[in-house]
């Protein structure tokens, strides 16, 4: 059914596989991202106009002041960018060589220097330095999970234990996980070291359930001390703080209307994604 919905929304919206200037504006600060138009039904409407990402009190932008935000899938950079605004640190993580360009790009144009790309897959086994990355049908959809796809990429690869222990200080006490690594996760999170999982104090992730049991991420994270909530989308933070006003995407906002009241009246989720909220 998401997928569905997905295609239906690229083909009203024009998508033809272009890439298109977005600029938005928060607290007086203007930015502008380049992003591939097939995520006008993504990332631009779940980053800027939804914000799933901070649907719950605490994981609002103007709650990471001062934090290190650790972005694992950051795509072209959305999320880094505004996370960049409030936070100390922004570690931007991206294998897809494609989506990667566009992040420099998103960082030098808005010169967001607090925002330190990387440019490589996370994974949960360790001594691998390379995986092959598939393409899906939109771009942000990339994975090391798909088994076949028309285009795919040889990227490197280290586990979320080298990234805490690299990039992470020991006076960094104040650190979120972002994490949508398309199914990717249960391997990562199966073979993260649970004491480098206690030096994080907020997550934020997408979980596919295709690949794994919400029950072995929630017992891990329970293990840790993590207070845990999690939703199926789609998630509107209503109420996020502060306002991010976006230009030029009127015929997004008007569809997502239509769309999110047609599957509200059906009463329709997508049951096999799970955005799962921790802290402690």
């Amino acid at each position: 059914m998401a997928n569905n919905i997905y295609n239906v929304a690229n083909k009203l919206l024009g998508v033809k596989g272009d890439i298109i200037r977005v600029r938005f504006r928060v607290e007086g600060r203007v930015l502008e991202a380049y992003v591939p138009d097939d995520e006008m039904w993504g990332a631009i409407k779940d980053i800027l106009l939804n914000r799933e990402y901070e649907y719950i009190p605490g994981f609002e932008l103007e709650n990471l002041k001062d934090k290190v935000v650790i972005d694992i899938g950051a795509h072209v950079g959305l999320y880094s960018l505004l996370a960049s605004l409030y936070a100390k640190k922004v570690i931007s993580i991206e294998p897809h060589p494609v989506n990667y360009r566009l992040l420099e790009i998103n960082k030098f144009i808005n010169n967001a220097q607090n925002i330190h790309p990387i440019n490589t897959a996370i994974i949960g086994t360790k001594f691998v330095r390379s995986v092959r990355l598939c393409q899906s049908v939109h771009s942000g959809g990339a994975s090391i999970m798909i088994e076949s796809s028309s285009k795919c990429y040889d990227v490197p690869a280290q586990t979320l234990n080298e990234i805490v222990e690299n990039y992470i200080d020991d006076v960094d006490s104040d650190v979120l996980l972002k994490m949508d690594v398309e199914g990717a996760e249960f391997d990562i999170f199966r073979s993260l070291d649970i004491g480098l999982l206690g030096r994080i104090r907020f997550i934020v992730m997408e979980l596919h359930l295709k690949y794994g049991p919400l029950y072995d991420i929630v017992e891990k994270l329970k293990l840790a001390n993590f207070q845990i909530c999690y939703f199926h989308p789609p998630l509107i933070a209503k109420h996020a703080k502060p306002r991010i006003e976006v230009k030029d995407l009127l015929k997004l906002r008007i569809l997502k209307s239509m769309i999110y009241l047609i599957a509200s009246i059906g009463k329709l989720k997508n049951n096999d994604l799970v955005i799962l909220f921790a802290y402690r």
